[in-house]
């Protein structure tokens, strides 16, 4: 059975196409033009609004009132619905674990998802640490950073096997250099953050291994003095070098649109993403809750937009789902749709493995579709070319 999208400005990876329609068959992308539409089974019309790939979200701990840091398939279901209604057609669920039980309970949560056809497509986990520098404004007394040794991740990495895409660890740590290189030979893409690196530790680990800046500005070094003299850190590195990607999260409250902008100036749309670092409180409305944050409940607040500890010193990750990211990069920094588009879609997908697979209206690639208008709302949502909004 072919459908085709009829009446749509079709968001390509580098413009848009108005007046555009796209023909879908068995779940892949047959064809895409303008003007005159082929004809099919099933019309869709797009009423003049934007067709664009699903957003695909790298970094995400919940939504919804679920977290993907519980063990609890209910709690990662609950999440990746409230994402998918927003357009989020793929993502990479992030707890942060090294425990072996742990990864072992998450396999099977991901073959319980994987089953489903209508939720977002489960790309594998990325673990956010906790090989790591502690976070500076959440430190629980006299709290250290980790040695990585071979004897905590070895046993992690073996259960991790085919169920984990990224994970991310603070390279300049005792240990990190290695941990990098097992990732490496585990076919899982290491990434730095949460970390005090300098320029020259960040060049080592790229020889070791990493590949991506996780939350770029956040939780991570930048410019110092060392008597006198200075240097730079984490975030100009990932500003520097071209092999790096890089993650900003856009939801309009961790970077102000200047910041935005230089990201973009400096590393460009094919190496730069879109991410929402949600919790599980990801499209609450504002105020007091109890959330669920993997090895601990934390009382929290959601104002202006954010989600805050109680002594509001810092955010706790944000509350935003993938049209908010890319609103907020469209209206706010000025930057083009399809660029915007492109960084929540094919740069992601290129990320994780799914080149040409998902992420970008192409020949081939699966037809995961979300229909929005100018002030990116979400109206349809399409897994395989079929509707589940």
């Amino acid at each position: 059975m072919a459908q085709v999208f009829t009446n749509a400005t079709l968001v390509l990876a580098d413009r848009l196409l108005p007046q555009g329609w796209l023909l879908e068959e068995n779940g892949k992308i047959v064809r895409y033009g303008t003007g005159t539409a082929p004809e099919a089974d099933t019309v869709i019309d797009c009423c003049g609004k934007y067709l664009s790939p699903g957003f695909i979200d790298v970094h995400c701990h919940g939504g919804g009132g679920g977290s993907f840091m519980s063990m609890d398939l209910e709690q990662h279901i609950k999440a990746m619905q409230m994402h998918l209604s927003h357009g989020v057609t793929a993502l990479t669920p992030t707890p942060g674990t090294i425990d072996p039980e742990q990864i072992r309970q998450l396999r099977t949560i991901k073959e319980e998802i994987d089953k489903r056809e209508d939720l977002p497509h489960h790309l594998g986990y990325f673990m956010e640490g906790p090989l790591t520098q502690p976070h500076p404004d959440m430190k629980v007394g006299d709290a250290k950073a980790p040695v990585i040794t071979k004897d905590i991740y070895e046993p992690a990495l073996k259960e991790a096997k085919g169920i984990v895409n990224r994970w991310m660890a603070a390279p300049e740590l005792e240990g990190g250099m290695e941990f990098g290189r097992a990732l490496r030979a585990a076919g899982i893409t290491g990434c730095m953050g949460h970390s005090n690196a300098t320029v020259a530790d960040v060049e080592e680990a790229m020889r070791n291994g990493y590949s991506c800046v996780v939350h770029l500005y956040s939780v991570m070094s930048t410019v110092t003095r060392d008597n006198g003299f200075r240097r730079g850190g984490l975030v100009e590195a990932g500003l520097l070098f071209d092999d790096l990607d890089v993650e900003i999260i856009c939801d309009g409250c961790h970077l102000p649109p200047e910041l935005i902008k230089l990201a973009v100036k400096c590393k460009g749309y094919d190496k730069l993403m879109l991410v929402s670092d949600c919790g599980p409180l990801g499209g609450f409305p504002e105020g007091e809750y109890e959330a669920d944050f993997g090895p601990m409940k934390l009382q929290v607040f959601i104002e202006d937009g954010v989600c805050k500890p109680p002594a509001r010193n810092c955010f706790l990750g944000s509350v935003a789902t993938g049209d908010r990211l890319v609103r907020t990069v469209y209206k706010q920094a000025g930057i083009p749709l399809w660029g915007a588009v492109r960084m929540a879609t094919k740069t992601p997908a290129r990320h994780c493995g799914y080149a040409g697979i998902k992420g970008e209206i192409t020949v081939g690639a699966d037809a995961d579709l979300v229909i929005f208008d100018d002030d990116i709302q979400v109206s349809a949502v399409y897994l395989m070319g079929k509707a589940v909004k």
